[in-house]
């Protein structure tokens, strides 16, 4: 199942732990190649009918982190989302984009990303994240998230990370991908308000996952970042695509592959602390190819920094965050 039960917590009560995890080899992000990567993975969970329903109108949900070129591997590439959304259009649903980029606005980000092209050729919506509702957890170390309502309200989600180090939570992954749907600058004020402290930022992450409970995670690690990511590493050619219905199990899986220590991955230090759970790998299926497809050379891992963002520190990512807007603004322009 994926999910090594400890005290009164059950599998069950955390909603997830739904199926296998599909490891598929996928050598370049032509598109005939990531679409039949894609494919063959799909038939292993059962087909993409086993997530979505025709007429549902499916969030895709990359992680556009900035506006920046899809070779310096930041963000999920284009030719892993246009495959997502071409499968979902032959199979009935309605395909959108959406994302709250940590740095400019969404218009701007999807022009740079490759995200404005998809959604032109295959007349889809480009949805910015930036309509947040509240949403109350009971929890006194969270409580509430201000989540945006078009993730809320979608039918269902498909979930595609970039597969990156990330210097304060470990590793970018499925959990950590969904965080791009807290609006804005309010991602800035989690950094704040959590910190370090207890990992109360790691269950922060896992209440998100639990709310938006995505049907598909799809991670693109055909080339991946090493070193100090999520926007400072280095490309690195893995070759992978990952799905599985449970982003837990598929990030656990993801630790073997990079070898990276779980106890030093955020997501995974909360779950213990805050949950009593731990995701034991010798319980996860994992089918298609072998994780030992995947290793090898030893996979550069970040140098840890803090979580906590001090106040000079926000007003910086504020100052940052309006720059980017100012040159995307200039981006678009040009793109006219």
């Amino acid at each position: 199942m994926g999910l090594q039960v400890k005290g009164r917590n059950t599998i069950q009560d955390f909603g997830i732990s739904r199926g296998p995890v599909i490891l598929s080899c996928c050598p370049d992000y032509r598109l005939d190649n990531v679409t039949k990567s894609l494919q063959t993975s799909l038939d292993h969970l059962g087909g993409i009918g086993k997530f979505i329903s025709p007429g549902d109108k499916v969030l895709i949900k990359p992680n556009l982190l900035k506006g920046i070129s899809p070779d310096a591997c930041v963000t999920t590439h284009p030719a892993v989302i246009e495959a997502i959304v071409r499968i979902v259009l032959d199979y009935g649903g309605h395909p959108f984009i959406g994302d709250s980029p940590a740095f400019g606005d969404l218009s701007s980000v999807a022009v740079i990303t490759g995200m404005s092209d998809i959604c032109k050729q295959y007349s889809i919506p480009l949805t910015p994240f930036n309509s947040p509702v509240i949403v109350a957890v009971p929890d006194n170390m969270v409580r509430r998230i201000a989540i945006d309502r078009a993730a809320l309200e979608a039918d269902k989600i498909i979930n595609v990370p970039k597969l990156k180090t990330h210097v304060q939570v470990g590793f970018t992954g499925g959990v950590k991908n969904l965080f791009g749907s807290v609006v804005g600058k309010r991602k800035a004020m989690w950094h704040f308000r959590a910190g370090d402290r207890d990992h109360i930022f790691g269950k922060m992450l896992l209440e998100v996952y639990k709310i938006l409970n995505p049907s598909l995670h799809i991670i693109d690690g055909i080339i991946a970042l090493e070193g100090n990511g999520p926007a400072k590493g280095n490309p690195r050619q893995l070759g992978l695509l990952g799905l599985s219905g449970d982003a837990l199990s598929l990030d656990r899986v993801l630790c073997d592959i990079i070898n990276i220590p779980v106890s030093s991955v955020e997501i995974f230090c909360a779950l213990k602390r805050h949950f009593n759970l731990e995701v034991d790998i010798r319980e996860i299926d994992i089918k298609g190819s072998p994780v030992s497809s995947f290793t090898g050379k030893k996979f550069v891992l970040p140098e840890r920094m803090p979580i906590r963002f001090d106040l000079p520190r926000i007003m910086l990512s504020v100052l940052k965050h309006l720059k980017h807007k100012l040159t995307g603004a200039k981006t678009r322009m040009e793109h006219i």
